[in-house]
């Protein structure tokens, strides 16, 4: 039998300040909003030495789905606790598969989750962190 590449998503571990919370996530995305840097023209007549690339700055955010968790250090109770400060973030990716596990961390922006929902449902919360910078990608 060989292996195929296809993968479900069933472990990750993620950290907030060092307090895991993977066991209340339901859903994430690592997201890399970078534009493609600007094109500029110069006089140099057609061709490469004619045009100029301005580099973009590195725009990256993590997409999260939660069941909201309003308990003291509960996930919605420390975004709400500690809203528009920078907080260090681990995400570790397949850490069961070996040569698989791959990390990214950084810091990102705090941000205060919307409360409440309809009535007789599951509370959940999504929420779109930015992430100060580019996340480091490793392979731990």
């Amino acid at each position: 039998m060989t292996d195929t590449l296809t993968r479900k998503l069933k472990i990750v571990t993620f950290t907030i300040a060092g307090i895991e919370y993977q066991c209340q996530l339901q859903s994430w995305k690592m997201v890399n909003n970078t534009p493609d840097g600007e094109k500029l023209y110069v006089f140099c007549g057609p061709g490469p030495e004619g045009e100029v690339r301005e580099e973009a700055e590195p725009d990256y955010a993590l997409e999260l789905k939660f069941l909201s968790d309003w308990r003291p250090d509960g996930i919605s109770d420390y975004l709400t606790q500690h809203d528009q400060e920078l907080a260090a973030f681990v995400l570790d990716h397949h850490p069961d598969r070996v040569g698989e596990h791959v990390r990214w961390a950084g810091d990102l922006t705090i941000k205060a989750p919307t409360a409440g929902g309809d009535a007789r449902t599951t509370e959940l919360t999504e929420i779109t962190l930015q992430v100060d910078g580019k996340p480091t990608y490793s392979r731990p």
